[in-house]
């Protein structure tokens, strides 16, 4: 008896690794599932592809009004850093 690991591709069963059986070879399968994780990491990825495309709408919007660099110019003062000022940290 040879046992063979292989996912299902919906049609089909592909081995993960080659596999000793001549083509053409009539055998049986006894499935036995494994739990590879695989259902958790596409709700993960779903998940991840819904992320994606809100960052991406939110980026199609611009966050400031034109005039805000003018109104943010109105109320702070910004100095330009003397060239004999001394910045000690």
């Amino acid at each position: 008896m040879t046992a063979v690991r292989a996912v299902y591709d919906g049609k089909v069963f592909i081995p993960v690794k080659p596999c000793e059986i001549t083509r053409g070879s009539e055998v049986t399968l006894t499935i036995e599932p494994i739990d590879s994780g695989f259902a958790e990491n596409q709700e993960k990825l779903k998940a991840f592809r819904k992320l994606s495309g809100e960052v991406t709408e939110l980026h199609k919007t611009d966050p400031l009004p034109p005039e805000f660099d003018e109104i943010l110019s109105q109320r702070l003062q910004f100095r330009e850093p003397s060239a004999n000022r001394r910045f000690d940290l």
